[in-house]
């Protein structure tokens, strides 16, 4: 990933130092004075204030998991409370919360599917907790019942995208018309509006953030994954899933498989049954006195934490699901 201003290849720096560079460049934070709470990266000093709830925490990639987030005490590249910063922080996806309470949020990608939705819709509802579906378009409007019964159900319903290419594989302009087209589509089949956007293998830009926004949507990423787009038995990828977890995280699961195309060779499409995965998570998270929440709940109760990931923006990283 190349940004204006920042040197092509350059490792030592990192990307988050360079983001905030570029954002004291741009006249996005001030600089000269460490303000109470604040820290000092690549010239410009970016401090806590009572508005960082709405504004999020920008913090470095590397920060982001249970170490930090079990006390929801994150290292801190945090934006002033003044409109510059804020949007400074337009363009870039949260990836859970900071809290020390036990609040997560679970997702679910590639769907709606006739069947694993609607069994997985009844496990939550057995346990009543709530999650959120990021859905791709096509799907959504061919099982507008099941995206109905989501969002019936007290659920949250998310755009995935028209189809899983990488937004990267794309031009601005490509990108910007296929989210307006299915966030209408996705909107037609729920009947409420998409205001969440999850892309694809997380591949995006900070102008495609940015034309998430422009759309009203946030973008939304994750800290915990199961690698359940594979073929293996339920009970490990609940136990990926629940490593993960920590008090504010963000689970990304699967109720589909959008890209089969993409297998590489040994691997076989999921037959495990997705429901008893997510069994099993609610089961430790009941266990541990954890609540599952939408996504929206989450980042209205606690702050979102956002940063920087070059894995989600390197095209010839990316170049690979392509």
């Amino acid at each position: 990933m190349t940004l204006p201003g920042w040197p092509a290849g350059e490792q030592h720096y990192g990307v988050m130092e360079r983001y905030v560079a570029l954002c004291a460049d741009l006249g996005w934070g001030s600089s000269g004075v460490r303000p109470a709470g604040g820290r000092r990266f690549g010239g410009a000093v970016f401090g806590m204030g009572s508005d960082t709830r709405r504004c999020g925490l920008l913090v470095r990639r590397r920060d982001i998991g249970p170490v930090n987030g079990a006390r929801g005490a994150y290292p801190l590249l945090a934006l002033r409370p003044r409109w510059p910063a804020a949007v400074a922080g337009w363009p870039l996806g949260v990836f859970c919360v900071s809290t020390s309470r036990g609040d997560v949020a679970i997702t679910y990608d590639d769907g709606p599917h006739p069947v694993q939705t609607n069994r997985i819709l009844d496990v939550l509802s057995e346990f009543g907790a709530k999650a959120t579906f990021f859905v791709m378009a096509p799907l959504a409007a061919a099982h507008q019942e099941v995206v109905r019964r989501i969002v019936a159900d007290g659920h949250e319903v998310g755009l995935h995208g028209e189809t899983h290419r990488s937004l990267l594989s794309l031009t601005n302009r490509e990108v910007i018309a296929s989210l307006r087209r299915s966030k209408e589509q996705v909107e037609d089949a729920a009947g409420v509006a998409v205001t969440l956007f999850r892309p694809p293998y997380g591949h995006h830009s900070l102008t495609h953030g940015l034309a998430v926004r422009a759309l009203g949507m946030r973008m939304i990423l994750w800290s915990a994954l199961a690698d359940d787009w594979i073929d293996v038995p339920a009970e490990v990828v609940a136990s990926r899933a629940i490593e993960g977890l920590y008090p504010g995280s963000i689970l990304l699961l699967h109720d589909n498989r959008a890209d089969p195309e993409t297998l590489q060779p040994g691997e076989f499409l999921p037959t495990f049954e997705r429901s008893a995965v997510l069994r099993g998570i609610l089961n430790h998270l009941q266990t541990e006195g954890y609540r599952s929440v939408t996504v929206s709940e989450l980042t209205a109760r606690h702050r979102p934490v956002k940063s920087v990931d070059r894995r989600f923006m390197d095209r010839r990283a990316a170049a690979r699901t392509w």
